[in-house]
Parts: structure tokens; sequence; C-alpha cells
């Protein structure tokens, strides 16, 4: 039997304390519930509890939510454990602020629990993806570091998943880099040559339907040929990636930003995410179904 996943609450307030641990507990969670920055810190950097999403209250006596947050970055056992930030302030700013500072996941009280629950699921699924992927990478990076350039044709996402892995350990130090190119290729098929946006992705996801909606596009006859590609040359001082679709395009300014709005919202944020946590510079060419993606190698690399 594996273990539960493990919220750490910090509220000042034991009300919405118990609240969140509600809207979680029917979700199977288990819940740890604090009032202060202080004791969340000692429960993860020195107690070592084992916590896999943080719902972290902006306002806290003593040391605030963004300074926990910005601690947590900072440390290397803790800067990967998603965090929820909670606030009872609508202010524009604040909220940029926070995203700005790589807040993903952003929630104003009061708030449905149905969101809640939408919102710590999607971030623990992405910390669990990314987890796994680091560990395919390592696997694999004695081959993959000796390509110096190719062109990869794919046409699923699952094998736009196996790619990804599989390229991204040319840059074994890159520890983002999985996750971004996943993002991107992932993009490429569902987005770009599938033509699945945004808001039917949302609408298929919250009915568990966009897996057999995957299946069924990539079966009809107008996409059975279309293929993706990614490009990949290995530089000097740097490693490009330029993925390409058949798609007709999408306005890309939108997403590369992470906004207020797709803070609250359970996907679209994995542009705004790769080009944070993925590469070095992240640029799309003319309508945006091409994108070139860049990682800078460090000198011992080059």
């Amino acid at each position: 039997m594996t273990n539960p996943i493990t919220a750490l609450v910090v509220d000042d307030e034991e009300m919405s304390r118990a609240i969140v641990a509600g809207y979680l507990g029917r979700m199977g969670y288990r819940t740890l519930g604090v009032g202060t920055a202080e004791e969340a810190w000692h429960l993860l950097a020195e107690a070592r509890e084992v916590v896999h999403v943080v719902l972290l209250d902006r306002q806290l006596p003593g040391m605030g939510g963004m300074e926990m947050f910005t601690r947590m970055k900072a440390h290397p056992d803790l800067a990967a454990i998603p965090v929820i930030m909670q606030t009872i302030s609508d202010s524009s700013a604040e909220i940029a602020e926070a995203i700005q500072a790589g807040v993903f996941y952003y929630l104003v009280k009061p708030y449905a629990g149905e969101l809640l629950q939408s919102l710590a699921a999607a971030a623990v699924d992405r910390h669990a993806r990314l987890k796994q992927l680091q560990g395919d990478v390592r696997s694999r990076a004695d081959a993959m570091a000796l390509l110096r350039e190719g062109t990869f044709q794919f046409q699923t996402p699952q094998e736009a998943h196996n790619l990804a892995i599989a390229v991204s350990s040319m840059v074994p130090h890159a520890r983002g880099l999985a996750f971004g190119l996943i993002e991107l290729l992932l993009n490429a098929v569902e987005h770009g040559n599938l033509g699945i946006g945004y808001a039917a992705k949302e609408e298929l996801k919250l009915g568990h339907m966009l897996a057999r909606e995957i299946e069924e596009r990539l079966a009809s006859p107008e996409n059975a040929r279309k293929t993706a590609t990614l490009h990949v040359r290995r530089e000097a001082a740097r490693v490009v990636f330029t993925v390409t679709d058949e798609g007709p395009g999408f306005d890309w300014t939108q997403y590369l930003a992470m906004d207020a709005f797709h803070s609250t919202a359970t996907h679209g944020r994995g542009i705004a995410l790769a080009r944070m946590v993925g590469f070095d510079e992240l640029t799309y060419v003319g309508n945006g179904n091409t994108v070139v993606a860049t990682v800078e190698l460090p000198r011992a690399a080059n």
C-alpha cells in the first residue's frame, strides 16, 4: 500500500485550516496544519516531514507567506515542492509579484472547494511527473551526451514523452529541461497537429475524456499523416531545440508569462513553466507553430 499524499496547510486561522483539510481529505490526502511559517519551516527543513504540496497563506504573523516561499525555493530539498498561495487580497500587483517570483498556483479567498481540489491534484501530478522525468533522464545520459545534431519526428503523446526524456539527457545539469521539453512536444501534438484548443482541453480534462479525444483525433484521416519535428543542435556554448508542428499556429504571447488567470486554471501554464524552469531562452517564430528553446552549457561541458 502506497503512502498517502501529504499536504501542509499553513494558515493562522484554524477554521480555514479545517476547511482546506476537509476538501483535501475527500481526495484521500493526509493534511498537516500549522498557524505560522516558522512552524511550517521546522516541519519541512528540520523535522524532514515528507510533504507533496504546500497550501500557504500569504498573510501570516511573523514570517510572511512570500518570505516562506522564497526560503523554500532557495533550499535544495524543498525547492521542487509545489506551493499553492492563498490570500484574501485580489490586488493585481500582489498577484503579479507572486507569479513573477515563481508562484504557479494562486487562490483568492473565498474560492470554490472544487477549484482547490483541481489545483492540488494538478500540482501534485506535475511534481510527480517531474521527479520521474529526472530519474529517467539520468538512466539515458551517457549515450545521448554524444549527440551533436539530429532531427526527430513524432506523432503521439507517448512518443513526445519518450523523446523529451531521451534528448534532455544531452544536458544532464539542466534539471528542468526534461519538463520543459515535454511541455513543448506535447503542445506540438495536442494543440498544434490535433487542434485541441485551450477551452476544449479544459473541458476534456474535467470530464476525464482527454486521452480518448487524443486517440480519436490521431486516428482521423485529416491527422493520420501529421507529424511534429524536433531538431537538436549542440553548439560550443549552448544546445538549441527547435520544435515545429503542422498546425495553424496560435497567439503564443499570452502564454509566455504566468498571469493571474492561468495561475488559477488547471492547465495552460506549461509554456510559461517551460520558459522559467527548462530553458534559458524560449522564442516562438511566425504564427507560433515553431518554437526555439535554448539551454546554455556550463563551461566544463563546452
